[in-house]
């Protein structure tokens, strides 16, 4: 290589995440050891990531450290595999193809038809503009030809951009730029109004083509300079109603942008909609096809749901427009859809079009088997985009393999009907549905079937969301419901005391996702609502309650929530107890007693529920309480639940609590009360739930730890204290119930790891106090470091055996807060300022700690801590260009503390200093 070695380490840096996805890390890891490039202990760290492109990203990341002729090394290692993918050129800092498409955008239907509309759009695309414009009324078929464009788009430009992003809100327009900066691996401002900008940035860099397409944009004014820059092969597609957009000040949409998408032409001449409908209708007159064309205005929404019903019923055409005749008089006389309707088609000339477009989508709907059409006008009252399909089918009463049938029935007739997408297979498909779908089958129901279905949802939502996300596949499915349970918590929110209890736990869980999610600053809010229904059920009045005590509290709330407790009705333990869905993890608990119901394993990988069989045999076998006791203790718990999770809120968020004590003490009393009422349980019904374990290990412990305010002498005891604790549960584990489950059992592996990460800051705290006071000896000191290493050893033993592994090697398990627990091994490993083989290890833990969350594209403060670790680390190994790479991480530390944490000073001075002692 000619190019100076600054030149190509950037080159590799500015490739790095490409050629990733193509580098063959064994292979190359093996020849750069044989060329004593390097190390097993560096090949370690690289084989402890989880999939092949973590593992060449490490490798990557690394290679920059070993000195000059690393680089060389690995170019003869490429050339040594003969290069299929040109690598080499690529860092000659030639133009290379490595790059893989980045792309959210599904297929265009099956029944895509090539229409006057389809080839304006094509031939814009070919034009000057960047920015192109689709406006037509809703039902017109302007999405169709964006998707077929971007097909297009993608097999032009192979290593393109091509990403839609829903317009019909500021929220999800903005959560979808988001989700496009992740998936370019690039970090999210906390600053939203930054985020263009970042979008700009990212595909400026990337220098690939680029499809963006905004669908449904309903205002104007949420569009940017930034997101419609104009770039070499790149074009904007924006797909909306309105004949005109209101721009903001700086940007500006020329008129001949817009293209008027009208639907299928039916003139004689270009009777388009009667071709589309004869592709399906062979048999029927052509006059009777126009009378139909002409009913939907050459609408597509509607012309393919009449196809698509008339085909499916082997009715006449004349049959099909005598029951649309009556649906829309019927649709006439209903004040609340005309009101909806007009949202769409406010123009005169539109308003028939619109009658028989809700007519002809509802006789679809009702064309649906009476199973397939009770799943899915639930999804009326969800997000409409991305569905988890597995939890409608809990509606269907019959076995789980008819209910699976019934599943897959759902899906051929959706789609069959035209009345939505799915993507995916088996229990992770995923259904998309158009929002004027969801609004006429809102507008079919009376008030009482609406308060049914809200009623059936929520309580299939209770079975399947609740606050187990310690594993990252399992946890996976609590994600994707959030927005749904969001949506249909707005709709039921308002309504009478039979919807309570089921809001109460959804709020709850809902919360608890917030500080999951890395936005705890919204979980507050739904958590106080959720504790706000319990204490209605219970009719708690807090100032008769209210005392001094904490204790004395939770004594007087206990027999209030007990007793509210019994009166719930017996379905509600059926459905939320005996009926629950059991994760994963808990069928590792149950198999390592050898005593799982039979037929469970199946349920668990099919996302069934127990059956009241398997709940009894589970109570036989002691993984289970009997329902009748439950009935006692079921409220308390919950009301303990959600306590801990609100008080859990001020570990997330210590900065806004900084200057607000009296809410400070609000959120302690909370977790004091969690841990007493859980206490209850046990005193009253002999029930040990794991709230009274959380509560503890993950609340007032920590509270132990707080060092605010504390002499070092008392800081100490309190330490020795939480060290103690930890030390009971690590060998005695306990047995603790959730809901009526077995929940942990025993020193399992996740709960060890945790004891043992707690006892490791323990240690790291008392060799931390301070040298002045006399509050400890050189000699505790030298002790405490050995006790914490050990227990390092024994934390990240524990962490792995829950790592989980395909047949063929490949991770497709393992802990979610696994980051964190390298980060503790780093950090630990820091405290020991004069053992260069600890520093060594600790800037591997902290370099696979980033990878991790890098690879996960989570911004939270896991990856905060691996960034400092490793730029202290590196600031004192201070070796060849050490403190030039410390110099990037701190630099990254920096920009990602101003714009994700702003208000966390500590840390952005802390950064401030280390940077500028690099």
């Amino acid at each position: 290589m000619d190019a100076p070695e600054a030149v190509q380490w950037n080159l590799l840096r500015k490739h790095r995440r490409d050629i990733a996805t193509c580098l063959d890390t064994e292979k190359t890891c093996e020849l750069l050891i044989n060329a004593g490039v390097l190390t097993n202990r560096e090949r370690i760290v690289i084989e402890r990531e989880g999939s092949p492109e973590e593992r060449a990203q490490s490798l990557l990341r690394i290679l920059p450290t070993k000195g000059p002729n690393a680089f060389h090394a690995f170019i003869q290692a490429l050339k040594m595999q003969n290069d299929p993918h040109n690598l080499t050129v690529l860092l000659a800092g030639q133009p290379g193809r490595v790059f893989n498409p980045v792309t959210n955008v599904g297929k265009k239907v099956d029944h895509f038809f090539t229409s006057q509309d389809v080839r304006k759009v094509n031939e814009a695309m070919g034009g000057a503009q960047s920015v192109i414009v689709l406006s037509g009324i809703t039902g017109s078929g302007k999405t169709q030809p964006a998707l077929y464009e971007a097909e297009l788009f993608v097999e032009r430009h192979p290593t393109a951009v091509v990403w839609k992003l829903d317009g019909q809100n500021k929220t999800r327009f903005l959560t979808d730029k988001q989700n496009l900066l992740r998936a370019l691996k690039k970090d999210v401002p906390e600053d939203d109004s930054q985020v263009d900008a970042c979008v700009a940035k990212a595909l400026d860099t990337r220098k690939t083509p680029v499809l963006l397409i905004v669908d449904d944009l309903d205002d104007g004014r949420l569009l940017s300079a930034e997101l419609l820059k104009p770039r070499n092969d790149s074009k904007v597609l924006l797909i909306t109603h309105h004949k005109r957009l209101q721009q903001p000040i700086n940007v500006f949409i020329p008129e001949d942008s817009f293209v008027n998408i009208n639907g299928f032409a039916f003139e004689e001449e270009t009777d388009e909609a009667v071709d589309f409908l004869r592709m399906k209708l062979q048999q029927h007159p052509t006059d009777q096809l126009q009378r139909l064309a002409q009913k939907f205005s050459g609408l597509p929404l509607g012309l393919v749901a009449a196809r698509s019903y008339i085909e499916k019923s082997h009715t006449s055409v004349e049959s099909y427009l005598t029951l649309l005749e009556k649906r829309k008089n019927a649709l006439k006389l209903e004040e609340a859809a005309n009101k909806a309707m007009s949202q769409f088609y406010e123009k005169p000339g539109q308003e028939e079009a619109g009658r028989n477009l809700f007519a002809a989508l509802r006789l679809a709907v009702d064309k649906l088997n009476t199973k397939a059409k009770s799943m899915f006008q639930l999804a009326a009252y969800m997000d409409n985009r991305r569905i988890p399909i597995v939890v409608l089918k809990d509606v269907v009463v019959d076995s789980p393999d008819m209910r699976n049938l019934e599943l897959n029935s759902l899906v051929m007739e959706v789609e069959d009907w035209s009345l939505g997408t799915v993507e995916g297979i088996d229990n992770d498909r995923l259904l998309s549905v158009h929002e004027v779908t969801q609004m006429v089958m809102r507008l079919s129901l009376t008030e009482e079937e609406e308060k049914e279905r809200l009623k059936t949802l929520l309580d299939i939502l209770v079975k399947y969301f609740f606050k187990d996300n310690r594993y990252t596949r399992s946890g996976k499915l609590l994600e994707l419901l959030s927005p749904h349970v969001g949506r249909v918590l707005e709709y039921a929110k308002d309504r009478d005391e039979s919807f309570y209890l089921a809001l109460a736990r959804l709020y709850e869980v809902y919360g608890f996702m917030q500080t999951q999610c890395g936005t705890p600053a919204n979980a507050e809010e739904p958590l106080r609502t959720a504790k706000k229904y319990i204490e209605l059920l219970a009719g708690i009045d807090w100032p008769e309650v209210h005392l001094e005590v904490d204790k004395r509290e939770a004594e007087v709330l206990y027999p209030k929530l007990s007793a509210a407790s019994k009166r719930l009705p017996d379905d509600v333990f059926t459905s939320v107890i005996q009926s629950r869905v059991i994760a994963e993890q808990d069928l590792r608990l149950f198999n390592r007693f050898g005593k799982a119901p039979a037929g469970l394993t199946k349920a668990v990988r099919n996302k069934e529920p127990l059956t009241t069989a398997q709940y009894q045999q589970l109570v036989e076998n002691g993984l289970a309480i009997p329902i009748e006791r439950m009935k006692e203790v079921y409220l308390p718990e919950l009301y303990a639940s959600i306590n801990y999770s609100l008080g859990r809120c001020f570990f997330y968020l210590k900065e806004k609590y900084s200057n607000d004590a009296e809410g400070k003490e609000r959120l302690i009393k909370s977790l004091q009360l969690a841990h007493y009422v859980s206490d209850q349980i046990n005193v009253h019904a002999n029930v040990s739930v794991l709230h009274k374990y959380l509560s503890e290990a993950n609340g007032l412990l920590y509270l132990c730890l707080e060092k605010e305010g504390k002499a070092p002498p008392k800081l100490r005891q309190d330490i020795e204290h939480a060290i103690r604790r930890y030390s009971e549960f690590e060998e005695r584990g306990g047995r603790y119930f959730e809901f009526g489950i077995l929940k942990k059992f025993g020193p399992d592996d996740y709960s060890l790891a945790t004891c043992h990460s707690q006892l490791v800051s323990c240690y790291s705290m008392l060799i931390k106090l301070p040298d002045t006071t006399g509050v400890c000896t050189a000699e505790e000191r030298l002790a405490w470091f050995q006790k914490g290493l050990d227990h390092c050893r024994r934390m990240i033993k524990h962490a792995e055996n829950q790592v989980q592994k395909d047949a063929k090697g490949k991770i497709v398990e393992r802990p979610e807060r696994l980051a964190n627990l390298y980060n503790t091994t780093g950090k630990f490993l820091l405290t020991d300022k004069g053992d260069s083989t600890h520093l060594e290890e600790a800037i591997d833990w902290f370099l696979a700690a980033y990878n991790l969350e890098k690879q996960k594209g989570k911004e939270d403060y896991p990856l905060r801590d691996a960034l400092f670790g490793l730029a202290e680390g590196l600031k004192r190994r201070n070796q060849s260009d050490d403190l030039r790479k410390a110099m990037d991480y701190v630099c990254e530390l920096l920009e990602l503390c101003h714009r994700k944490w702003p208000d966390r000073k500590a840390d952005i001075e802390r950064a401030e200093k280390l940077r500028d002692q690099i």
